[in-house]
């Protein structure tokens, strides 16, 4: 305010916006008796104060994003800035044209409320390249005024994020957060040359017209992020060599590049000019992968990174969301950036190898005790079958939470009778859902070896089951918490553990029949069935037309 006071006396025109009038009313009044001496006309109404030397004080509601429109100010104050839904439309549409004539100056004040435009504004401060812009962070341990024990209590009664937000002045992300512990991580030191017997690897995030290009340098010994190279606008032949220069000078073990859009001509030029690129397809299971894989990473505390402002209000605004479909989103908020985030999970999946695992879902995270099932569940197996070994999981879902739990493995080596037996032991009106191409059969010889487990008695269905996709839904339900797992499947949580892909990017066809068997049960779930419970036919009813037969 004090600001605002001094250049309205040397004849500026100023403003001061709020979120709403009652939030104005306090400044209103000290505005109007600090500058009464000086005051040469004044408006209620319109919160107006014309001062003697030419200068203007205009306080403005912005309960419409529209206010201030048209006028000329030297300096604004935008009071409150986070608790103002409007603030975007309000600062690009009425208040920043307001600066233009006289070059003016905006101050946005606030306490954090989440992952908002607020958020957006402040990180403009922190970043180097927007060299117009700063932005500070002031606790309330920075004030004088107030006692070190009050705050001690008030950390004592509030949650943690309550306190982060109100009392340490950081920005909270109350819905959807990812990455927790970040300010705990970020306590390595930047490094301008490798260290002796240590290995390194880089991530690679290229960017677009708007975005950044990232390169991330994780010393993959010590677990700590050593260096970042972040630029925009720059020409892609500068980018690569900006890459080359950092492959020359930390003699990487591994690069992972991203591979979509823009990325595959980058990896082809590089891959010519002599790096050994890995490249990163991103999909919705590979990104889900990745940044699972780094969220467990720091809230487990296995990684370090770097204190950079950037990076570190990045990683606290990225952001999970449920779709309708059921499916997680991971992304950073509107309107902000999410390249150091990528360019950092691509790293780290080179250190904790997670980018090569299919599912990077902790075991915690799907394991349960085993439990009744209810009768009303419906239930189905996928079967994965070769001439002379079968495997079979089923499975059953909660109707009202939609949950599938895995409940029963089978797995053995020998006739297909044999096998038939045995599923149809754990109960034999459950169906089965079976791929004939799968394990790389043409359809003719699927349906003949579909057939002959057919005619042993079991109840099979045939069903399209493409590879990717099939692992797409079953990393969504995991990820979601739709697929759980009974903690007496030893055979199948082995298995998951070691189902990954190999340096071309493709599934290791090795030890993972029952992860087939678990596609072919998701992408089947339409076929399950619950048990039909057979009424007794009273004798009276029972004659010429057999037992079968029932009249009414």
């Amino acid at each position: 305010m004090d600001r605002l006071i001094h250049l309205a006396l040397q004849g500026k025109p100023v403003a001061w916006f709020s979120p709403s009038n009652k939030f104005m009313a306090d400044t209103w009044r000290e505005l109007r008796a600090t500058l009464a001496p000086v005051t040469r006309d004044k408006s209620e109404q319109e919160k107006r104060l014309e001062l003697m030397g030419g200068g203007v004080v205009d306080l403005w509601s912005l309960d419409s994003a529209d206010s201030g429109r048209g006028r000329k100010y030297a300096v604004v104050v935008v009071d409150e800035a986070a608790m103002i839904p409007s603030l975007q439309e309000a600062w690009q549409q009425s208040i920043r044209p307001t600066l233009t004539d006289l070059r003016g100056a905006a101050w946005f004040l606030s306490t954090p409320k989440g992952m908002n435009y607020f958020k957006t504004l402040f990180d403009h401060g922190q970043d180097p390249e927007r060299e117009d812009w700063m932005s500070w962070q002031m606790p309330t341990s920075e004030n004088p005024y107030i006692e070190p024990a009050e705050i001690e209590e008030a950390r004592m009664d509030l949650t943690e994020s309550a306190f982060n937000q109100e009392y340490l002045a950081l920005f909270v992300n109350w819905e959807g957060s990812v990455f927790r512990r970040v300010g705990e991580a970020a306590t390595a030191g930047a490094m301008g040359k490798p260290e002796a017997g240590h290995d390194y690897v880089i991530g690679c995030d290229w960017g677009r017209s708007h975005d950044y290009t990232v390169f991330i340098v994780l010393d993959a010994t010590a677990r700590a992020v050593v260096t970042m190279d972040r630029s925009n606008r720059v020409d892609y032949a500068i980018q690569c060599d900006r890459l080359k220069a950092l492959a020359d000078q930390w003699q990487p073990r591994q690069i992972i590049a991203e591979q979509n859009s823009i990325g595959q001509p980058v990896i082809e030029q590089l891959t010519r000019d002599g790096l050994r690129i890995q490249p990163f397809t991103t999909t919705n299971a590979s990104k889900a992968q990745a940044i699972e894989a780094l969220a467990l990473a720091l809230e487990r505390g296995d990684i370090r990174i770097l204190n950079d402002p950037v990076l570190v209000s990045e990683l606290v605004a990225y952001q999970a969301e449920r779709l309708p479909s059921g499916l997680t989103r991971y992304a950073a908020p509107s309107g902000q950036h999410d390249d150091t985030v990528m360019a950092l999970a691509m790293a780290w999946s080179a250190v904790s190898g997670q980018h090569r695992l299919i599912y990077a879902i902790p075991d915690s995270d799907i394991v349960v005790k085993e439990h009744a099932i209810p009768d009303h569940w419906p239930r189905a197996y996928g079967l994965d079958i070769r001439w002379n070994t079968a495997v079979a999981i089923w499975g059953a879902r909660d109707p009202q939470s939609d949950v599938l739990y895995l409940y029963s493995e089978y797995c053995g080596e020998a006739d297909p009778a044999v096998h038939a037996a045995a599923i149809r032991a754990r109960a034999d009106w459950i169906p089965g859902v079976v791929d004939p191409a799968a394990n790389g059969r043409n359809a003719v010889d699927g349906q003949r070896l579909i057939q002959l487990y057919r005619n042993h008695g079991l109840h099979l269905g045939a069903i399209d089951n493409p590879l990717e996709s099939g692992i797409l839904e079953v990393g969504q339900r995991m990820r979601s918490g739709r697929l759980k797992v009974f903690a007496s499947l030893s055979k199948y949580l082995e298995e998951r553990r070691l189902y990954r892909r190999d340096e071309r990017d493709q599934v290791v066809k090795d030890r993972d029949n029952l992860q087939d068997a678990t596609r072919c049960l998701v992408v089947g779930l339409s076929r399950m069935r619950t048990k039909t419970v057979e009424r007794d036919v009273p004798d009276l009813y029972r004659g010429r037309h057999g037992d079968r037969s029932w009249m009414a």
